[in-house]
């Protein structure tokens, strides 16, 4: 009884499915990661090394939060975000490289 019930989920979408709250949470923080794009431009545009670093931190964890979206493995329902995700994608790999640049060039 146990195996059949476990077979017939296991053949489902029970275990793929992504709760709702977690959505949200994507969502939130794949919009809330342009802001920070922006404030990381300002710190840059103005110099400000202690600013520059808080941002590269959370822009950091945030873009990990949400790796499949950006990379491309996962698209989201919504074209906006799946387009946010994307520009996010972009951002993240050429502040990346850039910085990889510079450490070596140091």
């Amino acid at each position: 009884m146990a195996d059949k019930h476990l077979t017939e989920n296991l053949k489902g979408n029970y275990f793929s499915s992504e709760r709702k709250d977690m959505k949200f949470l994507k969502g939130f923080t794949l919009v809330a990661l342009l802001p920070l794009w922006a404030g990381y431009a300002f710190a840059l545009y103005n110099g400000d090394s202690n600013n520059l670093s808080n941002y590269s931190l959370l822009i950091l964890a945030f873009s990990l939060i949400n790796f499949n979206a950006i990379c491309g493995v996962e698209k989201i329902e919504n074209k906006v975000l799946n387009l946010v995700a994307k520009l996010d994608g972009v951002l993240f790999f050429v502040w990346a490289f850039v910085t990889i640049i510079q450490l070596l060039l140091k």
